[in-house]
């Protein structure tokens, strides 16, 4: 079991009950507790315990791996563990191994070296980086061990640490990093973690003006000029606004880009935060984005946009009439849908019926864009593109500008046998695919990177989830969260929502569900049953909304 006791400061009756846990410390001065700053979220205060005296290597060990799990004051007390010599080369910020602390154990492999096994569920790499990893199969780490003036210290380790996934968001907060898609249209999410602490701020500016992930890097930009930087590393937090100060990089941007600059610190920053961005400790008339302000987190019309007695439209929040989308609905409609994308705005969507994927706009005659059969339902973006391919031929890739003319995009998913779902993010500048690869449904998300407007690549797959089991459809729930739907070889929907770059969780299945459509939070997940029934979630589990709907449609956004 963790020896390790958490004391959060003020509680004085809860710390006197608790003196006489071993997890407390009984040597040492007292140490001063950083100064939470405004606007942050306080870390935990962990004391686990310093080494004790004549400690065998497997109490130093486990000593060590319970108190690398505080970052206070630079893993000071995980750092006592170490011998002097190794302390300072100890580098627990290049990442992070998340188990589920069920299969952890220590084998001695020799006098002065122990093996540490851990069951992986994830982990964090030096960027702040999260993933989910593929395998639990157990990782071994290797420590020796010498003494220093007579007492065991660990001589060397793996950097990194090891913390087990039921205290990892006790120990870890999570922040998006805001990027501009290629138009400065859209502010894009880039997830990241970081050690809770008072250092947590700088290491968000830090991470920003690094740039965005590997994975992401094709999709969007950065207002920043290269080698910006802040010229000391440290923001500070005086009444609730943050302090940057950059180096004079930044004295090659403009107005405008200044602007950006600050527009991508405020939303990058924890909420109730603002910015004051100084070059060289000087001031700058910057002002604010106004009429060309990036949108955040596109939302959508709340209401279910369905298809039903031969009319297509948005359902009444009571009851079952549906309004139409004036100039939309009746061309929809005539077509006979089997799937349908909104585009943001309400002027254009792509459809897909028995002949093909249709192109429909406000004021024209629908258009056949794509004739080929066994398509998916199309996705839409937000600069007017189509996105079709077949079902079984995955690899056949193809998009369609407004004034009809096909792109054929290369896709990273060589190793999938079918794809049942394609949709584009809201600020478009991502994708995910629900794809078949043999027994198994795979759920991965990539960068678009665009040639002015039109998509012209792919970045690589990011595996999300592997499910043994049929893909049957995925969608956006917000600029960051994602679901799948899919059969288990038992017969059972299973139903998973993840966070990019961040956690999962299972939702109740939907019973006979075929289709599934996000709406502005995960609550307001939508199903379509198999026999027409919209399912809505209610408590734990789904109930029927309506019946005799015969198809859901997805949105892309209110504005346009």
């Amino acid at each position: 079991m963790r020896r390790r006791a958490r004391m959060v400061a003020g509680l004085v009756a809860l710390a006197v009950a608790l003196t006489g846990c071993s997890g407390i410390p009984r040597d040492g001065g007292v140490r001063e507790g950083q100064t939470v700053q405004p606007g942050t979220t306080p870390a935990p205060v962990f004391l686990p315990s310093r080494p004790q005296k004549d400690a065998t290597p497997e109490a130093i060990l486990r000593g060590f791996i319970d108190a690398a799990t505080s970052p206070d004051d630079d893993y000071a007390i995980a750092r006592e563990f170490l011998a002097p010599s190794f302390s300072t080369s100890w580098e627990p910020d290049s990442g992070v191994t998340v188990d589920d602390a069920t299969g952890r154990s220590i084998v001695a492999v020799g006098e002065e070296q122990m093996q540490f096994s851990v069951n992986p569920v994830a982990e964090v790499d030096a960027r702040g980086e999260y993933r989910e990893v593929e395998s639990s199969t157990a990782v071994a780490l290797r420590y020796q061990f010498v003494k220093v003036g007579g007492q065991w210290r660990i001589g060397a380790a793996p950097n990194g640490t090891v913390i087990d996934r039921n205290i990892f968001q006790d120990v870890f907060t999570s922040q998006a990093l805001y990027f501009f898609d290629p138009g400065y249209s859209y502010l894009v999410p880039d997830l990241r973690w970081y050690p809770r602490g008072g250092a947590t701020l700088t290491k968000i500016v830090n991470g920003l003006l690094e740039g965005p992930s590997p994975w992401l890097a094709g999709a969007v930009v950065t207002a920043f000029p290269e080698g910006t930087t802040l010229t000391a590393d440290a923001v500070q937090v005086i009444a609730r606004d943050a302090k940057v100060d950059l180096n004079s990089e930044a004295l090659n941007a403009d107005r405008v880009t200044l602007q950006r600059m600050k527009a991508q610190l405020s939303a990058s920053l924890p909420a109730g935060l603002s910015a004051t961005v100084t070059i060289n400790r000087n001031m700058q008339d910057i002002g604010e984005l106004t009429a060309n302000a990036p949108a955040v987190n596109p939302r959508v019309d709340a209401r279910a946009l369905i298809l039903r007695d031969g009319e297509f439209g948005f359902l009444a929040a009571s009851g079952s009439s549906v309004t139409p989308i004036a100039g939309l609905s009746g061309s929809v409609s005539d077509l006979s849908p089997l799937s349908v994308t909104l585009s943001p705005g309400q002027t254009a969507a792509a459809v897909l019926t028995g002949a093909g994927v249709f192109g429909v706009r406000v004021g024209d005659d629908p258009v056949l864009l794509d004739p080929r059969q066994g398509l998916i339902g199309p996705s839409i973006d937000n600069y007017g593109f189509v996105w079709s391919l077949p079902a079984d031929r995955p690899g056949e890739l193809f998009v369609y500008g407004p004034n009809g003319d096909a792109t054929a995009v290369p896709t990273p998913w060589p190793e999938a046998s079918a794809i049942r779902s394609l949709r584009v993010s809201r600020d478009g500048a991502r994708l995910i695919a629900l794809l078949q690869s043999g027994a198994d449904s795979r759920f991965v998300v990539a960068a678009i990177t665009r040639d002015e407007t039109t998509p012209v690549a792919l970045g690589d797959a990011v595996l999300l989830s592997q499910t043994a089991g049929v893909a049957v459809d995925a969608a956006w729930i917000d600029e960051l969260t994602v679901a799948s739907l899919t059969l288990l070889p038992t017969g059972e929907e299973r139903i998973v929502a993840l966070q990019l770059g961040g956690l999962s969780s299972r939702l109740e299945s939907a019973p006979n569900s075929l289709t599934i459509v996000g709406s502005n939070n995960l609550r307001d997940l939508r199903a379509l049953s198999s026999t027409g029934g919209l399912l809505v979630q209610r408590g734990a589990g789904w109930q029927e909304r309506l019946g005799g709907v015969g198809l859901l449609a997805t949105q892309q956004g209110i504005g346009g």
